[in-house]
């Protein structure tokens, strides 16, 4: 399992606690994400399953590694709304996943990710919905 831009962890100890034998990775670009998580992981007493790291995506994740891949892309520069790393997220989210493997992502509802995950990934169903957040899942097609 991947939290891909893990932001302060709480994606990955759901993981963790949820999949007790998965080998459970959350990967940040920020420091202080980095360090949010691994704070997180510590006080939900899943420190030893989980390995954190500091990288730019999935950067030095071999193709097909991984089964399932949880994504909460940032879609904020400053006030400003961009969505250039969600696109480059995801694109690194399907590079990484195994076939038949599982992109989740949640994402502001007003935000139209679903075209770009269906040519990258595959099949695509939407999970929940409300006004602020989506949650899709993608099966990445073999």
């Amino acid at each position: 399992v991947i939290d891909l831009g893990c932001g302060n962890g709480v994606l990955t100890v759901s993981a963790a606690l949820r999949f007790p034998d998965a080998e459970v990775l959350a990967s940040a670009q920020s420091t202080a994400a980095v360090r949010a998580t691994r704070l997180t992981a510590e006080a939900a007493g899943v420190a030893n399953r989980v390995s954190v790291r500091r990288a730019d995506g999935t950067e030095g994740i071999p193709e097909g590694w991984a089964d399932l891949i949880l994504l909460n892309p940032p879609f904020h520069t400053g006030s400003t709304v961009h969505t250039g790393v969600a696109h480059r997220l995801i694109r690194a989210a399907a590079h990484s996943l195994a076939w038949g493997g599982e992109l989740r992502l949640v994402f502001n509802s007003a935000l139209g990710y679903r075209p770009l995950i269906e040519q990258v990934v595959g099949e695509t169903r939407q999970v929940a919905r409300d006004r602020t957040f989506t949650v899709l899942s993608a099966i990445r097609r073999g």
